[in-house]
């Protein structure tokens, strides 16, 4: 007896869906402007999108632009990409003395931390050195990403998130400025600033109040005077109570080469090391021998820091690595956009009014489309370093700066999504998991005065719960 078997294929070709009714309240309650919202979305074993909304509109994508990237660094570079820091001499020291200088080279690793430059100096003091009788000297020579103004973006060059990217930084150029109450013998509250910069002048005015740790009582203040010269002060001022907890600072605070010499010659000391000179910026000539290294953790760790936090100035050394790996040290802003470019091309993408300036998305210039981000995030959901991207993104509700959204609803956790935000900009791509157990592309993009002051984050919020429930 003959049997017939009917099979039914799942629905990848559905017809697009039009913008829901949920959506478009929101926007209206929101006073928002549906011509200024570019959406896109597509199941990633679809080959056609369930849902857009002006796909070929150039928006600036803010932080989004991270992706990109993200997306090109795993490719070119390798998921388990380092960045290594190396020291070299005039010669080899003899009875612990180095007769020269000490040299240290960097190669752009964006997340060079005062631990890691005490392992170097760790290795140094297991060589047996006691002694530098000349100079340190700086090699930033691996990147040149041109003259530039901390405070051009916004005018604040203090603020961490406008840091400059330079190929030997420390603490991501980061001043470190702890406030703390005096302990019991003690008679105001605590004020210091890490490193130990000599050139960096600390003023400390803050009261010491007593009472709950909160409200007037735990209210401190800094502001960074001549933030980007070689003289910069920290006016410390306002009110800590006795029943505070010890706090952390970050402020972006003079020259990144007094910030690292004055930290390395400290951790020298400690180790009962001298440094007869100061620091110099110069190349490691080719004469100098090789003494140690510090090899950074990989790409990958460094893409979880980068995309769940949004640090701009690990994107930025990152996206220069890129152009220097690809075009040739050094490192430059064209070199990069060349190398993105040029894989862009071997990718088969045609993206006419994608602009990329400097990797990190804090710029005014950036242009993508939505079409452009969803193709991206679909080629990478097909590579082979798809979970080493994903595992770097916010998930809704969980992390990052996706931690407080979505808290109570459905999609909570289903949804990895790296946001964006500039003035008058709110953006989110990523990847989000359906209540049918569905996967699908999300690419939301606003640009409309004001957006970035709530009203954008709801308008995402409403797609992607529509979307959970109807994708």
């Amino acid at each position: 007896m003959a049997c017939s078997l009917t099979f039914t294929a799942p629905a990848l070709y559905a017809a697009e869906a039009a913008i829901p009714a949920s959506v478009l309240e929101t926007l209206k309650k929101q006073k928002l402007n549906i011509d200024d919202l570019g959406i896109w979305v597509q199941a990633v074993d679809s080959n056609k999108p369930l849902l857009t909304h002006l796909p070929d509109e150039v928006f600036n994508p803010a932080s989004v632009m991270k992706l990109v990237t993200s997306v090109v660094a795993l490719d070119v570079l390798g998921s388990n990409y380092q960045w290594p820091t190396q020291v070299y001499a005039d010669a080899l020291p003899v009875n612990g003395v180095i007769h020269g200088n000490l040299y240290i080279k960097g190669s752009g690793d964006p997340w060079f931390r005062s631990e890691d430059l005490w392992d170097l100096v760790r290795q140094i003091h297991d060589l047996g050195i006691k002694q530098i009788t000349g100079k340190l000297v700086l090699d930033n020579s691996y990147f040149d990403p041109g003259p530039a103004d901390p405070s051009e973006f916004d005018g604040h060059p203090e603020r961490v998130y406008n840091a400059l990217p330079q190929a030997l930084l420390l603490d991501n150029r980061a001043t470190r400025v702890l406030i703390a109450p005096p302990d019991q013998a003690g008679k105001g509250p605590i004020v210091k600033a890490w490193p130990p910069n000599q050139n960096l002048t600390v003023n400390n005015d803050i009261k010491l109040n007593k009472g709950n740790c909160s409200g007037k009582n735990n209210q401190p203040a800094i502001a960074v005077l001549n933030a980007d010269s070689n003289t910069p002060t920290l006016n410390i001022t306002g009110t800590i109570s006795t029943e505070c907890q010890p706090d952390q600072y970050y402020l972006v605070a003079g020259n990144a080469n007094d910030a690292f010499y004055s930290a390395f010659a400290h951790l020298f000391a400690q180790q009962g090391g001298k440094i007869d000179g100061s620091w110099s910026e110069g190349l490691v000539p080719k004469s100098a021998v090789y003494l140690v290294q510090h090899n950074s953790e990989n790409l990958t760790q460094y893409l979880y820091l980068q995309n769940k936090w949004s640090n701009n100035l690990m994107a930025r050394q990152i996206f220069l690595t890129i152009g220097a790996e690809l075009e040739g040290a050094p490192g430059t802003l064209l070199k990069s956009k060349m190398a993105i470019n040029g894989w862009l091309k071997r990718q088969g993408f045609n993206w006419p009014g994608f602009d990329i300036e400097n990797g990190s998305g804090l710029s005014r210039k950036d242009r993508i489309s939505p079409r452009e981000m969803g193709q991206l995030l679909r080629y990478a959901w097909d590579s082979p370093t798809m979970p080493e991207l994903m595992a770097s993104l916010p998930i809704a509700g969980i992390d990052g700066t996706m931690r407080k959204r979505m808290k109570g609803e459905a999609a909570r956790g289903m949804i990895h999504l790296k946001t964006g935000t500039l003035r008058d900009v709110r953006a989110g791509a990523g990847y989000i998991l359906t209540e049918s157990g569905r996967r699908y592309v999300v690419v939301i993009l606003q640009n409309e005065p004001n957006v970035q002051n709530g009203g954008g984050s709801r308008v995402q919020d409403a797609i992607l719960d529509w979307l959970y429930t109807n994708g």
